[in-house]
């Protein structure tokens, strides 16, 4: 949210005349004037300078809310999250408490990790605006489930940082492209002043191969024993100078001395990416497409050109560089002096953009918006990503993978503070699985953004900010992976059946593997994971299934070879009347008692109705299928879903239901409705929706309860 504060210059002379008429001394002008210029400081986005105002007025006026405010947002968007905490904590003091008070002092408390309080405070602003869904949702979030390595990721600092800004790193040939505000090789000849730091530009390194892991600490500790006249300080003589920039995503720190960029310097070769990129402001984020152009993100700027909106911001704009020396720089057609637009990503064959914007009509701060590209080499008009993407925070820094996967960073979604990685998977450019985060140790209690995977999804590079300043590590898989392969054949002729697909359902969604022309198909799943299984091809029967990276630990393959059968005449009655069948043939789970096996008298009543249904229509058998909570060993819950099973089973026998019409399944607690795993503390009505039974109706060999009707 943005703090309205506006005083204008005449304003503040009315101000200062009318109060020195009713008798105000001299420091009473004084004062008036001192926080008129801390103010315009503020609203020009010069955070530092301001800062430095706001703390000389509240040496003297330590009560002063409307400079409280100013200071505690302005150490927010420096990222100094102790100040920030001291002054929301004095904010969250007053007796009219402003919503955005409460939305940042719970952001700025998750940035520190106490994550119980964050959750008060956001319960807070829940109270002050009930339409805010982010706020529910972090209210209600487990933060110990997202603290967990989902992805067994190991993460490295690299040898292309520098104490300075490094982020949003790009693949590029056979190298990497990333921003810097590094000036290691020579001083600095300008300011940014919302931190003081210089401007950003767009550096590369050509190679791969060369790109490290090191410790910075060692690194740290080695410079402060040497002397060399290399380790200098990186100041500017030049006099400050106005720039109004705002950008979606600039964090450093003060920069002052960049000994870890000198000491790396001989390690690897880091150079300003050729061309008419970079320029004397901010360059940053950037995507390349198949022909070499480079689509990046810039102030509002063209070399002699500086624009500015209405509020005198510098907003940014996508920038196209292209030709042979990449000179000759094209803006983007859907820019705007009034939002900024930045932080692009493209699909494999360049026809698709996917960029952030804060333009009007998003759901928050800055939304995720794409375009495509049309035959003629036009855009399209960008089309926002939608309510389950974009949020009442921000979504930025985008990267679309190979298998149409969307990585972003996001302020919305919950995670463990500041900017966290989150992806799911789309199809035409909708989500097509729950959103889902990447967890720890990526995700940080501080800023995690700007990630890209390599071509096998096992190591890449992504930004954080968790030492203090912008850096980029590299993550690697750290432990084993799982792979589903198999087949999909005819049942009769053994032949590959050429588009058919797999669904794989689980807690968080379902994938749809679409086999080659072979037939085959092939997936890493994630670990500790239960997963029902569902073939299908038009024409043939849906085969179920059920496969589990549960308990194993190791590099493994699960092999899957399914074979279909066409549907005859009874089976394609059943599939053409699916909706209508799955009305008749419906039943309720029953569920029990914890421990006990045991049919409770609040079961009964679904027994009795299906026993009913049975004998109405005797051409069909029913699968129990029975499953238990996880507050037992394996072997032990599998013993006793089988024990309920029988119950089960024995009671519709009881009433005059044959033996051989009712087949028995037991699965322990391998298929939870819920995410109630070993050791989650859960609630007793979550634990029991897992102790349960669920009849499968079969009829003319089609098991119709679980025919997906719209799946066909």
């Amino acid at each position: 949210m943005k703090l309205n504060i506006t005083i204008t210059v005449s304003g503040v002379l009315i101000l200062m005349f009318c109060l020195n008429k009713n008798g105000y001394t001299q420091s009473d002008v004084k004062q008036s004037s001192a926080i008129a210029n801390a103010t315009d400081e503020f609203k020009s986005l010069r955070y530092i300078s301001a800062i430095s105002k706001l703390s000389e007025i509240l040496k003297t006026d330590s009560a002063n809310v409307n400079a409280q405010e100013m200071i505690a947002y302005s150490y927010r968007m420096i990222k100094n999250y102790d100040q920030a905490l001291k002054w929301y904590e004095k904010l969250g003091l007053q007796k009219n408490i402003k919503p955005e008070w409460a939305l940042y002092y719970a952001e700025v408390l998750a940035n520190k990790q106490q994550y119980e309080r964050s959750e008060k405070w956001y319960r807070k602003y829940l109270t002050l605006v009930p339409k805010d869904k982010r706020a529910a949702v972090f209210a209600r979030t487990n933060i110990s489930n997202l603290n967990k390595n989902m992805g067994n990721w190991k993460i490295s600092y690299l040898n292309i940082n520098s104490q300075g800004s490094d982020y949003a790193p790009l693949y590029y040939k056979d190298g990497l492209l990333f921003t810097s505000n590094r000036q290691n090789f020579k001083p600095g000849t300008g300011i940014f002043l919302w931190n003081n730091t210089p401007f950003s530009n767009i550096f590369s390194v050509a190679n791969l191969k060369d790109i490290k892991t090191v410790n910075p600490d060692s690194l740290v500790g080695a410079a402060k024993k040497d002397q060399s006249k290399d380790l200098r300080f990186n100041d500017d003589d030049t006099a400050p100078t106005s720039n109004d920039t705002k950008t979606l995503l600039q964090y450093t720190p003060a920069l002052q001395r960049d000994t870890i960029a000198v000491m790396l310097e001989k390690q690897i070769s880091v150079k300003p990416v050729r061309g008419g990129i970079n320029t004397k402001f901010h360059e940053g984020a950037a995507a390349v497409f198949p022909d070499g152009s480079i689509i990046f993100t810039r102030n509002n700027y063209t070399p002699g050109n500086k624009q500015t909106s209405r509020d005198r911001i510098n907003k940014l704009k996508l920038y196209i560089a292209s030709g042979k020396n990449l000179t000759k720089i094209t803006e983007f057609t859907y820019n705007s002096n009034e939002y900024s637009t930045g932080h692009p990503t493209l699909s494999r064959d360049g026809n698709i953009l996917v960029f952030t914007s804060d333009r009007p009509g998003g759901y928050g701060g800055s939304d995720l918006y794409y375009c495509v590209r049309s035959g003629n080499g036009q855009w399209t008009q960008p089309l926002n990503l939608g309510k389950q993407i974009n949020t009442e925070g921000d979504e930025m820094f985008p990267d679309l993978d190979k298998n149409g996967v969307l990585i972003f960073a996001s302020t919305g979604h919950p995670g463990l503070g500041g900017l966290d990685l989150f992806e799911v998977a789309l199809k035409e450019m909708k989500p097509v699985s729950a959103m889902k985060t990447l967890g720890a140790p990526i995700n940080s209690p501080t800023d995690d953004f700007a990630m890209i995977k390599a071509a096998d999804g096992k190591s890449g590079f992504f930004s954080s900010n968790r030492r203090g300043d912008d850096d980029i590590y590299e993550f690697k898989r750290s432990q084993h992976m799982v792979l589903l392969e198999g087949t999909i054949t005819d049942a009769r002729t053994r032949l590959p059946l050429r588009g058919s697909r797999l669904l794989l359902r689980h807690l968080d969604g379902t994938d749809t593997l679409k086999v080659n022309n072979k037939g085959e198909f092939r997936k890493e799943i994630s670990l500790e994971t239960d997963y029902e299984t569902t073939a299908q091809k038009i024409g043939y029967v849906n085969q179920l299934g059920f496969v589990t990276s549960v308990g194993i630990v190791q590099d493994s393959t699960i092999k899957l070879n399914i074979r279909l059968n066409k549907t005859e005449s009874p089976q394609q009655y059943v599939l053409s009347n699916c909706d209508s069948l799955k009305k008749v043939f419906f039943t309720n789970n029953i569920y029990y008692d914890l421990d006990r096996s045991e049919i409770r008298a609040n079961a009964r009543p679904a027994l009795d109705e299906l026993a009913v249904l049975m004998k109405k229509y005797p051409e069909i058998s029913v699968i129990t299928s029975s499953h238990c909570d996880t507050r037992a060993s394996e072997i032990y819950n599998r013993n006793l879903s089988l024990r309920r099973g029988e119950s089960a089973k024995a009671y519709l026998i009881s009433k005059g239901i044959a033996p051989d019409r009712v087949r028995v399944e037991y699965y322990g607690k391998t298929r939870l409705v819920n995410r109630c795993y070993d050791d989650v503390p859960c609630s007793e009505e979550d634990q029991q929706l897992n102790r349960r039974t669920e009849f499968d109706v079969i009829l003319n060999g089609v098991n119709i309860t679980r025919q997906n009707c719209n799946e066909r």
